[in-house]
């Protein structure tokens, strides 16, 4: 049986003991001089209830997490249980525990998309009706994915469950998927099921602790995308390590529309590969990054994190600048035929003084120009003519290794909304806003000849747009339209107010269904086109998990 589901807003959140805020970039902070280790902490802390078991510390040394699963735990044992930690001591027992008993690579690569608060992706997984019924009425199943227990640890679980929450029976019933009574169900059926996905033991982490760990300090190129701020852009960050898997670095970012953002970012490498950096902007804006490196440790990817809960972000990726002349990105990535063009084409190491002769597009692609600023960026001025060969080629820059993936078109087809479903939740008095940003992207038929097929290409990023809402009718007199929010021109929505609003019919919420709507002209058309995505605005959110 498939399962569908939507990746759900995650960030930080309130740990009520003391009134303390953690979130997990903050571990980017050295330790003090006389701060316990790791090891120390795990003995001195964990060992008043979990007791020593063949030379490790039961319940601790079966479980193996990400760094927010980690992070969940203990707060989970400071909330529940009256553990007593300082916000360095869990940052340290959060590092050591990721490092200790984490995920490998390959463990995480499936299911990182959640770690990186990535609202609005769909995904599928073949997942047994039982674990839908029995886990995922509460949790995605991500979360459950991203740990990794022992036999008996999986067998607790349950009992664990009823333990905290002595309403998981009933709330477990309302699936309609569950033959037996959930206790039933999960001992019989579940744990099986999750002890042979989710082994505590696995070659892959087996190899990554064997692996010697990547030193992550070095010049790194940026390529990015900003939905909400024209696009791609390029940049550069130069890290130098300093103590216990943290770096700091100052970046520069260039993005499409002229403008530069520059800043500092101070990160901690969990488990050896996975970046969690705190950002500070110059103007007092900060952000935060959640990366993951490749096993070689030449290249991060993952997102940068605009704000608390995750809701706005950047796609981006790091790449090491090593000795190498190598291209990695060319702005736009698509050209129309019978029209002349600027290209910005970004790399590492580019040769100096490059002769437009040096530029190879392919045919039908002429360079009439170029300017060259250091050895990363070149601007191409290209006349592409009206015969110039439709579909996909590969450029090539002399003496640089890598290609320049175009695509020659003639005309776009039509335009999609990205994301074509979308969520937003109001807030602003009691609960933070979830805000929605989307763009407007051109597509051609593919060689089908039919829109809207799997063979259909993406081509670029498309504007200006005139953004506008309309209702999504559900019922006689549906009014949501007017009550849920309102879209700008660079297609952010911003959500209403949280509460009940005394406009509504029976006091109700900011919240309902509309279509979000945009239209585009390309450039001679008479006709503007257009597109649709369905945003459903949900009620507030007021508790954010590291993972949902």
């Amino acid at each position: 049986m498939r399962a569908r589901g939507r990746v759900g807003a995650v960030g930080k959140h309130l740990l009520m003991d003391g009134m303390l805020l953690f979130v997990l970039s903050l571990g980017v902070m050295p330790k003090a001089a006389a701060q316990e280790s790791g090891d120390n902490l795990v003995m001195t802390r964990c060992i008043t209830c979990h007791q020593p078991k063949a030379g490790k510390v039961d319940v601790v040394a079966e479980q193996r997490k990400t760094p927010e699963g980690w992070e969940m735990t203990l707060i989970r044992m400071v909330r529940i249980y009256g553990v007593k930690l300082t916000p360095e001591e869990l940052r340290t027992l959060v590092k050591y525990l990721s490092d200790t008993s984490g995920l490998a690579p390959a463990e995480v690569e499936p299911f990182r998309y959640i770690l990186e608060k990535r609202n609005n992706l769909v995904v599928e997984h073949d997942i047994p009706k039982t674990i839908q019924a029995s886990c995922m009425q509460c949790h995605s199943y991500e979360r459950v994915a991203l740990q990794r227990r022992s036999r008996e640890m999986w067998d607790r679980t349950p009992d664990m469950k009823l333990a905290l929450f002595t309403n998981t029976e009933n709330v477990t019933a309302s699936s309609g998927l569950l033959t037996d009574y959930w206790y039933t169900e999960a001992k019989k059926d579940v744990v099986p099921y999750l002890t042979k996905q989710f082994s505590l033991t696995s070659t892959a982490w087996t190899k990554w602790q064997a692996k010697a760990k990547a030193d992550y300090a070095g010049i790194w190129k940026i390529v990015g995308r900003d939905a909400g701020k024209g696009g791609d852009y390029t940049g550069q960050v130069s890290l130098k390590a300093l103590s216990g898997d943290i770096y700091e670095g100052d970046f520069t970012l260039d993005f499409s529309d002229g403008t530069k953002t520059t800043g500092k970012t101070t990160g901690m490498m969990y488990t050896g590969f996975q970046w969690r950096g705190s950002v500070q902007l110059e103007g007092g804006k900060s952000q935060r990054e959640i990366f993951f490196a490749t096993e070689d440790g030449t290249t991060l990817k993952g997102r940068r994190l605009l704000t608390p809960v995750g809701d706005l972000g950047m796609d981006e990726t790091w790449y090491r600048s090593g000795d190498t002349a190598r291209v990695l990105s060319v702005i736009p990535g698509a050209l129309q035929a019978g029209g002349k063009q600027r290209v910005k084409i970004f790399g590492a190491n580019l040769p100096q003084n490059l002769a437009a002769a040096a530029v190879n597009l392919g045919p039908g692609v002429q360079v009439q120009s170029m300017t060259q600023s250091g050895d990363d960026t070149v601007i191409a001025e290209v006349e592409v003519t009206k015969g110039a060969a439709v579909g996909a080629r590969q450029g090539k820059i002399q003496g640089t290794a890598g290609t320049i993936p175009l695509y020659v078109y003639r005309a776009i087809d039509y335009i999609r909304l990205s994301p074509e479903r979308a969520f937003a939740r109001p807030g602003g008095e009691h609960a933070p806003k979830v805000f929605q940003q989307f763009e407007a992207f051109a597509y051609l038929n593919g060689p089908d000849g039919v829109k809207g097929t799997k063979d259909d290409v993406q081509l670029h990023r498309v504007g200006p747009v005139k953004w506008n809402l309309e209702e999504y009718v559900k019922r006689l007199n549906d009014d949501d339209v007017h009550f849920v929010g309102a879209i700008d021109e660079n297609g952010l929505f911003t959500p209403a107010k949280d509460g009940p609003n005394s406009q509504r019919h029976m006091m109700d919420h900011n919240v309902g269904d509309v279509w979000v709507e945009g239209w585009y002209t390309p450039e001679g058309a008479k006709r503007p086109m257009g597109a649709r995505a369905h945003l459903l605005v949900m009620p507030e959110k007021f508790n954010f998990q590291p993972i949902e």
